[in-house]
């Protein structure tokens, strides 16, 4: 069976009946005109498919994560001038990534296919977006947690799958995703495409994907198959910009879950709750305003 058949058999499988909240499901009502075909995945970024999940640009993230990283100095409000040693204003795109890489413990590769990408921002590491960027400190999050390559990690709501490709790129192999229908349909083709020798398991395909047997290979799974998750099962759970979006019960299912004994929230805090509202087993470690998109917090939970 093809990876578009797999796609659709699964999509067709678990859309009908799936739940959302209100925010998602005004997404999908824009995403669903689109018809799930090999074409317009190829090309995802230019169609509504990615609505809710996708992005462009980079330039003004990839100078948040110098600056996060300490590579540029920041502006001060009583003095705005930032002197020229620590000033990557002036840099291009390659110039500013060339001391990112000198600094950070992977190397930044960006994914081969990006979708078509048009909107993202040409480098000489490949072609980038604010959420390639966004995902390159949520991997050095990731080494500094849980540096055991044996680590595993489960991603709730995990869009196009970036976090799969770089984790993979550097060493670890037991991802999971959990997310909606259409995400997992996007985020199976993009991953197909990009770790093409990697063996793929999506939602209904094994009797039970959480078995290790299982741990060597990428597991795209319905917000449906979550609740045959073991305790323990996973080393991190890891959300960015989708427990505040889902609806508190739902929000309140995974944040409640002993799956993981730690789990990295990156979230805004402008709808009905914030991640800190919401009752679960593990105490916040740390809460920092997140550098690199404005209006969203991360926090440490463990």
């Amino acid at each position: 069976m093809s990876i578009i058949e797999r796609i659709l058999s699964v999509f067709q499988k678990n859309y009908p009946n799936e739940t959302r909240d209100v925010i998602w499901n005004c997404i999908m009502a824009m995403s669903a005109k689109t018809e799930l075909t090999e074409s317009n995945l190829e090309n995802m970024c230019q169609t509504p498919l990615v609505s809710g999940f996708g992005g462009g640009e980079g330039r003004g993230e990839i100078i948040k994560l110098a600056e996060a990283l300490g590579i540029s100095g920041i502006s001060n409000p009583e003095n705005s001038h930032v002197p020229s040693a620590t000033n990557v204003e002036g840099l291009n795109a390659d110039q500013i990534l060339d001391r990112i890489q000198a600094v950070l413990p992977f190397p930044i590769i960006f994914p081969p296919f990006s979708g078509n990408c048009k909107q993202g921002l040409p480098t000489k590491y490949g072609v980038t977006a604010n959420r390639h960027i966004f995902y390159l400190w949520i991997l050095n999050r990731i080494i500094e947690l849980c540096p055991d390559r044996n680590s595993s990690i489960v991603e709730i709501g995990a869009g196009f799958g970036v976090l799969g490709y770089y984790l993979d790129r550097v060493g670890y192999h037991d991802y999971t995703t959990i997310d909606l229908a259409l995400i997992n349909a996007c985020q199976t083709y993009f991953l197909s495409r990009n770790l093409q020798e990697r063996r793929l398991i999506l939602s209904g395909e094994v009797e039970n994907p959480f078995d290790l047997e299982h741990k060597d290979a990428i597991k795209l799974l319905h917000a449906t198959d979550f609740a045959g998750i073991p305790t323990n099962r996973f080393s991190l759970m890891v959300n960015m910009d989708g427990l505040t979006e889902m609806g508190i019960e739902q929000a309140q299912k995974y944040v409640q879950h002993d799956c993981a004994p730690m789990l990295l929230s990156i979230n805004h805090e402008v709808n009905a709750y914030r991640v800190c509202d919401l009752k679960q087993s593990r105490n916040r470690k740390y809460r920092y305003l997140f550098w690199l998109r404005d209006g969203y917090v991360e926090e440490l939970y463990v």
